[in-house]
C-alpha cells in the first residue's frame, strides 16, 4: 500500500461548487478503492485561497517540504482535478518537476492519465493549460463584476476610516466620521497635513490597520470623495491615493455623507494647489549629511529642508514634516556642521590615519566587462540567498543546500577574482587626506566620498532640541 497525502484547494467564489468536504470525501473514496493510505496529518487544506500563485498558500507550502523531507513516506500527491494543485502552468510545472525528483507523483481523481501512454504529458499539459485559461478569463469576468458594481455605487473594499462595512454599503462610525468633519473644517480653515497628523495622534485616534496618522493618511482622507457621498473606482489596477485619473470611475453612493460636496470641493482645490511645488534644480548627489543625524525623540533621520541666503540649508526630523513625530528638531546646517567637526576633531586626535585611493573612470570596453560581471555577481548572491531560504523553510535539504552553496560561493569567488584584476589593471591615483575636518570642508572631495568617510567613522550621531545637543558615538569609541 503506497502512502498518500491529500490536497484540497478552493477558492471563496468556488465554496459551492467545489467545497473542501467534497473534495476530501471523493479523494477518501479513490484512496479506498486504490490501495492508497493517507494518514489524517497529511491531509492538506487551502481554504479561500486563490491557485494563482503557489506561494500564497500555506497548506501547499507545508505539503511540498513535506514530500522533500528526507526519508519521507510520501509517494503520491491526490487532487479533486489538476487546477486544485495550480492554475499557473510555470508553477504546475517548477512543483511536478521538485516532487518527480523526491519520487513523489501527482494524481487527479477526475482527470486519470494512462502512464503507459505516450501522449499522457501531453494530455496532463493540455489540462494545465486549460486550468490556466479558466484562471485568466475568471479574472476578467470579476474585473467586469467590479466595474459593474463600482458604475452602480456598490462598496466593494475595506470601509475607509469614518465608516464599516455593512451590507454591501458603508454606516457611519459616530466617533470617526466626528474626527474626519474636523479634519476638513481644520484643513478648509488653513491648518497643514503634518499638524492635523499629529493632532489626530495626539487625540489617540488610529487608522483602521491600527497605524499612527501621518501626512499621506490625512491626504488620502481628504482627497477621497467616498466622505461626499461618492464612489471613486480606478478599473485595471489599485486606485491612485491622490489623484483623479481619467479612466477613474465616480458614481453616487448609497451611504450617508460626512461632508457637503462643496466642503469637499473646496478641500481638493486646495490640495491640488499644494501638490504643485515650486520647481528647483535637483542637486546631482545627496549632501554627504543625509540620513546621518537622528531624532531624539523618534529616532527619524533630518532631512534637509529650505536653503537660506548664507548657502547654509534647514534641518528638520522628517517625522514631524510627516505629522509622525510631535517635536520639532529644526536646525541649521550652519550650526550642525561646525559642532559636528568640532566633535570629529576632538575624536579623531587619537583615531588611526586613514587614506583614499581615487579610481580613475575605466576605459569603455573594460566598464561594460566591469558591469557584466557585477550583474552576474548579484544573481550568483541572489541564488545563494534563495537556497538559504529554501533550506530554512524545509524545501531543500541541508544535502540540497550545501551543493547549491558550494556551487554559488565557487561562482561568487572566482566573479570577484575577475573584477578585482579588472579594478587592478585600470589607471589609479593615491593620495594623502587632510586632516578629518579639512577633509570634510575641502572641495576637492565628492559629496559621495565624505559620506562613505564619515559612514566609516560614524556609528550614530542625534540631535536633541530640547538641550540645543548633538550626541555623537564614533565606531572607535
Amino acid at each position: 500500500m503506497d502512502f498518500a497525502a491529500a490536497y484540497i484547494r478552493v477558492s471563496t467564489e468556488e465554496q459551492t461548487t467545489y467545497s473542501p468536504a467534497a473534495q476530501l470525501e471523493e479523494i477518501k473514496e479513490f484512496a479506498r478503492k486504490n490501495e492508497y493510505c493517507i494518514p489524517k496529518e497529511w491531509i492538506f487544506i487551502d481554504e479561500g485561497i486563490s491557485g494563482r500563485k503557489a506561494e500564497n498558500r500555506p497548506a501547499f507550502q507545508r505539503m511540498i517540504r513535506l514530500a522533500r523531507q528526507k526519508n519521507s513516506r510520501l509517494q503520491v500527491i491526490l487532487v479533486h482535478k489538476y487546477d486544485r494543485f495550480a492554475r499557473s502552468r510555470e508553477d504546475a510545472v517548477l512543483y511536478k518537476s521538485l516532487l518527480k525528483k523526491n519520487g513523489v507523483k501527482v494524481i487527479s481523481i477526475k482527470e486519470p492519465v494512462p502512464e503507459d501512454d505516450k501522449f499522457a504529458v501531453i494530455y496532463e499539459s493540455m489540462l494545465e493549460a486549460m486550468a490556466e485559461y479558466y484562471s485568466l478569463n475568471l479574472a476578467e469576468e470579476v474585473h467586469k463584476t467590479m466595474q459593474k458594481k463600482a458604475e452602480q455605487g456598490e462598496w466593494q473594499t475595506a470601509a475607509p476610516f469614518g465608516y464599516r462595512n455593512e451590507n454591501k454599503s458603508l454606516s457611519v462610525v459616530p466617533e470617526e466620521a466626528k474626527a474626519v468633519r474636523w479634519l476638513f473644517q481644520q484643513y478648509a480653515a488653513g491648518t497643514s497635513l503634518p499638524t492635523l497628523a499629529r493632532q489626530l495622534n495626539e487625540m489617540g485616534l488610529r487608522t483602521h490597520q491600527g497605524n499612527t496618522f501621518e501626512s499621506r493618511a490625512v491626504r488620502y482622507i481628504l482627497n477621497n470623495p467616498v466622505y461626499c457621498g461618492y464612489l471613486r473606482w480606478t478599473p485595471g489596477r489599485r486606485a491612485d491615493r491622490d489623484y483623479f485619473t481619467p479612466a477613474a470611475i465616480l458614481s453616487k453612493g448609497g451611504w450617508k455623507p460626512i461632508v457637503t460636496e462643496t466642503l469637499w470641493e473646496s478641500v481638493v482645490q486646495r490640495l491640488q494647489s499644494e501638490r504643485q511645488p515650486e520647481r528647483r534644480p535637483r542637486p546631482t548627489e545627496s549632501h554627504w549629511l543625509s540620513g546621518m543625524v537622528k531624532c531624539s525623540a523618534c529616532g527619524h533621520s533630518l532631512a534637509f529642508g529650505a536653503q537660506f541666503k548664507n548657502g547654509a540649508q534647514q534641518m528638520q526630523c522628517s517625522g514631524y514634516s510627516h505629522g509622525k513625530c510631535s517635536v520639532s528638531h529644526a536646525i541649521s546646517t550652519a550650526r550642525l556642521i561646525p559642532a559636528l567637526l568640532s566633535a570629529i576633531e576632538t575624536a579623531a586626535r587619537n583615531a588611526l590615519p586613514f587614506s583614499y585611493v581615487i579610481q580613475q573612470k575605466p576605459q569603455t570596453q573594460e566598464n561594460e566587462e566591469r558591469a557584466a560581471i557585477t550583474l552576474l555577481l548579484e544573481k550568483a548572491r541572489l541564488r545563494l540567498r534563495k537556497a538559504k531560504d529554501a533550506y530554512l523553510n524545509g524545501i531543500d535539504t541541508m544535502e540540497e543546500y550545501r551543493e547549491t552553496k558550494a556551487k554559488a560561493e565557487s561562482e561568487i569567488a572566482e566573479l570577484e577574482k575577475r573584477l578585482s584584476l579588472i579594478v587592478q589593471q585600470s589607471p589609479s591615483e593615491s593620495f594623502s587626506v587632510p586632516p578629518l575636518p579639512d577633509f570634510f570642508r575641502s572641495d576637492d572631495f565628492s559629496m559621495e566620498e565624505k559620506r562613505l568617510a564619515l559612514q566609516a567613522i560614524l556609528e550614530t550621531a542625534v540631535f536633541e532640541k530640547k538641550s540645543d545637543c548633538l550626541k555623537v558615538i564614533f565606531l572607535w569609541s
